[in-house]
């Protein structure tokens, strides 16, 4: 990715809001739990029983209708004055918005909300692209024929393919190749078919305004993002997408194509807190999760394989063995070996790398070699020399 695109502002975020959902959801939780606690000692109270536990709801409804309502003030009156304002897009800021969709993307995007975030190409500055070739041009200067479309996780933005202090970024090895890196951001509550659907037609517009004719594309998606790689594969080979017919490959990364196991333990949580009247709350406020993060209990209803794309899947596992019992059994601590190599996937090549998890898996630089050997095996050849 170049050099030469600039920072671009963009409006404030509507932190006040994000505000207000957070505690309109967290005292929700606890005025439950506080009126299932206390709740049974009123039988004690004998006869005045019913008029105690009015006074009681009255006075404490009050209060947790108060402090929802002050948040709810304070976050409007932020919004406000901040409305006016525009910013350069932060790592941080933007670190703090992708967690808060992953979430509650899903209800953000129903509210209509400015900090659910909206599916665009982003530069390398993190800011949107508009698909208009004259933007793209200057985002993309040395842009090819051939794209690398590359997909984040969870609660995760397009930055995760980025260098840091101490590792080359997975975005900046491909870059040395015949394709251009094309990051997307997208919001990881929604559910995946719906982002995958939404990407289709995207990619659709992006190969008619991009610079010059698009021949070929690669998928590189990361956890989540390579279940959004093959839903956006899936929708676009269904409607016929121009582009559909330019994909050769479709790699993912610790993608929990049959589920991850973090998410079906919190299902079991979420059913085991509803049985007592105490929990019950806390239940009810584990169901609130996002549709994204449910996707993640059980992988996604995706064809394993469409004609003419090659996939390639590589997972990881704590132990620096990666036959090892112990890593076959826990993984990356978040995807087992069996779900990111899932044979319910016809893939052309099945890697597994040891001694990572799952948010330290991009930093090991043996990926970025072995996908260019799948996607450009003479450059990954020129470069190993």
């Amino acid at each position: 990715m170049s050099d030469e695109s600039e920072t671009t502002s963009e409006p404030a975020q509507p932190w006040g809001e994000l505000f207000a959902l957070t505690i309109d959801r967290f005292s929700t939780t606890v005025e439950g739990m506080h009126d299932a606690i206390v709740r049974p000692w009123f039988r004690f109270a004998g006869p005045a029983a019913p008029q105690l536990r009015g006074a009681y709801a009255i006075a404490t409804s009050s209060v947790y209708r108060s402090v929802r309502g002050v948040a709810s003030i304070v976050g409007r009156v932020s919004d406000s004055f901040l409305s006016t304002s525009t910013v350069e897009p932060t790592p941080r800021s933007d670190a703090v918005q992708a967690f808060t969709n992953a979430i509650w993307g899903d209800e953000l995007e129903r509210r209509d909300s400015a900090m659910a975030i909206g599916l665009a190409i982003r530069d390398r500055h993190g800011s949107a692209v508009e698909l208009e070739t004259e933007a793209l041009a200057r985002a993309f200067p040395t842009a090819s024929g051939h794209l690398v479309v590359l997909l984040h996780g969870l609660g995760q933005t397009e930055r995760c393919f980025s260098a840091s202090d101490t590792v080359p970024g997975l975005a900046e090895t491909l870059s040395l190749s015949t394709f251009t890196p094309v990051p997307v951001r997208y919001n990881s509550g929604r559910s995946v078919a719906d982002t995958g659907e939404e990407l289709a037609v995207l990619l659709e517009e992006l190969i008619e305004h991009w610079p010059v004719r698009v021949t070929e594309i690669a998928f590189v998606g990361y956890s989540m993002g390579g279940l959004v790689a093959r839903a956006a594969t899936a929708s676009g080979h269904a409607d016929a997408r121009r582009w559909i017919d330019t994909v050769r490959h479709v790699v993912t990364i610790a993608a929990p194509h049959s589920g991850s196991p973090i998410e079906k333990a919190v299902e079991v949580a979420e059913r085991s807190l509803r049985v007592a009247p105490q929990t019950r709350p806390l239940g009810a406020f584990l169901s609130q999760r996002s549709a994204g993060i449910r996707d993640l209990r059980s992988g996604t209803d995706l064809p394993g394989a469409i004609d003419g794309i090659k996939h390639h899947l590589i997972g990881a596992v704590i132990t620096s063995d990666a036959s090892h019992p112990v890593g076959s059994l826990i993984g990356d601590l978040i995807v087992r070996p069996v779900s990111a190599t899932g044979p319910e996937v016809a893939a052309h090549n099945r890697h597994l790398i040891g001694g990572r998890r799952h948010y330290d898996i991009l930093d090991d630089p043996s990926i970025a070699d072995r996908i260019l050997g799948w996607i450009d095996p003479s450059v990954a050849s020129a470069l190993s020399d």
